[in-house]
């Protein structure tokens, strides 16, 4: 089995992961969204669930950029692709997934060494927030491996 096989495998396995993952934590916001409007209506509010629902949104959000970007869901600028012949278009596509790979590689660097040096524990739950911010660079170890995957996609000419 090939290098290119197995981060294939990988990236698959990543994006299927996360997509369930940030199906569940958005379904858990809005469950605890209702929760909070019932309580704070005809109880005494939930003084942690604005707090979660705001770390899932964290979360949900740097996991599905990971889906997206799988998925060629961002934002491009496609009149520019379609002036230029399919070859160049496709060097152009290599360029922009190893510029990706730069910055999530610097936001990976940066991103670690903000979750081991953060002392803070959150406001009003018992967690520290090294554990939220962690969302940052497991984010971009996936990026990282989807730009790989794609970038390699691109050069062997391969269509998704």
């Amino acid at each position: 089995m090939t290098l290119k096989t197995i981060l294939d495998r990988i990236s698959h396995a990543l994006d299927v992961v996360c997509g369930a993952l940030c199906v569940v934590m958005i379904a858990a916001m809005v469950i605890l969204t209702a929760a909070q409007i019932v309580f704070r209506t005809w109880f005494t509010a939930l003084s942690w669930s604005d707090e979660v629902t705001r770390y899932l949104l964290v979360w949900s959000t740097f996991l599905g950029a990971t889906c997206v970007y799988r998925h060629s869901g961002n934002i491009s600028i496609t009149f520019v692709q379609e002036a230029f012949p399919e070859k160049v278009t496709r060097g152009l596509r290599v360029v922009v997934h190893l510029v990706c790979c730069v910055l999530f590689a610097v936001l990976l660097v940066y991103g670690w060494r903000y979750v081991v040096s953060n002392p803070m524990t959150a406001t009003s739950l018992p967690i520290k927030m090294s554990y939220i911010y962690l969302c940052v660079p497991i984010s971009m170890v996936i990026l990282l491996i989807h730009a790989i995957v794609m970038t390699i996609d691109e050069i062997k000419g391969v269509k998704d």
